[in-house]
């Protein structure tokens, strides 16, 4: 017969999940430099553009478009949001990231695993490209398209033949970061957005070490209706030094600037105490919940996980 397991190895088990998460929490008070977004300027958006992919070209910003049956691709006036071009894809593709090579506007699509090629004058489409697994965002650094897949890896292809040279993982102090989405190549750096965060990336791309990062969530609380319409879009402006940021269905575009904090005697040293310190509070509180949670199987028999769910959820 099975021995029945008592209060040590509950106690036991205790100790074993106060630390686990405590390491867990640890992992957001690391050093790496936390920069401040101020706002520029703001413009107009088209509260009906579900934004995946956004870039400033000739004087205009263009902008990719997701969900099936009504992604696309547009041309945006930077001063007062007019759209001022637009055309739609096929409707059994969900659009996804774009970057311009030459004349050509790159768009990925989600799932099926086709790259679209548009000319970057009149919009017409021009040709695609084809690859393996769920495309998110792209970026030209100049030699390689920057890919990523929704993990917390980043693949370099050629630009002509699309096919990867090398791959990179990102990691924040030490940790992987998954859910990179949208990005935008400049001067070395990789900037992302983290898909259902408020948060901008500024990624090494030779180490994929993040450089530092920014909190947008000022902007995004007055944005968005659902869970999805989240902080995405990332255009460099580099006659104006800034860049431009919006969101899935968001009213507003912001030109903003991303610059280092300053310092003074009462704030040295501290270090990440925006975006981290929330994380690191979700997961006190989430410490506290499992621990009463066992506390009280302690005296209850344990239940069986083998029985057949109430109930079923599905995510996204």
């Amino acid at each position: 017969m099975r021995r029945r397991a008592g209060p040590s190895t509950y106690a036991a088990i205790l100790l074993l999940l106060v630390f686990t998460i405590s390491s867990g929490a640890s992992q957001y008070d690391g050093s790496t430099e936390e920069r401040n977004i101020s706002v520029i300027e703001t413009i107009p958006h088209d509260s009906e553009a579900f934004t995946q992919g956004l870039e400033l070209h000739n004087g205009s910003l263009v902008e990719s478009t997701g969900l099936y049956g009504h992604s696309g691709l547009r041309k945006v006036d930077p001063y007062d949001g007019r759209v001022i071009d637009e055309t739609t894809i096929n409707e059994s593709f969900f659009g996804e990231g774009l970057t311009i090579v030459g004349e050509s506007v790159i768009m990925l699509t989600w799932r099926s695993e086709i790259a679209l090629v548009f000319d970057s004058g009149d919009l017409s489409e021009t040709g695609s490209l084809s690859f393996e697994g769920e495309g998110w965002g792209l970026c030209f650094d100049g030699e390689y398209l920057v890919m990523s897949n929704g993990t917390s890896e980043l693949a370099f292809r050629d630009p002509d033949s699309f096919e990867v040279s090398h791959r990179i993982s990102v990691t924040w102090d030490g940790n992987p970061v998954s859910w990179l989405n949208e990005l935008e190549c400049v001067d070395g750096l990789i900037y992302a957005n983290v898909w259902l965060q408020d948060v901008i990336l500024a990624i090494n791309s030779s180490s994929g070490d993040v450089a530092f990062f920014a909190s947008a969530s000022f902007l995004s609380e007055n944005q968005g209706e659902t869970t999805n319409e989240v902080l995405n879009g990332i255009a460099y402006d580099r006659s104006r030094e800034g860049f431009w940021i919006t969101g899935k269905n968001w009213t507003e575009m912001y030109l903003v600037s991303i610059d280092p904090q300053v310092s003074s005697p009462d704030s040295e040293n501290v270090g990440n105490i925006g975006y981290k310190a929330e994380l690191s509070e979700y997961w006190q509180a989430f410490a506290f919940l499992l621990i009463v949670l066992l506390a009280a199987l302690i005296h209850r028999k344990m239940p069986n996980f083998k029985d057949p769910p109430i109930g079923e959820g599905n995510g996204d």
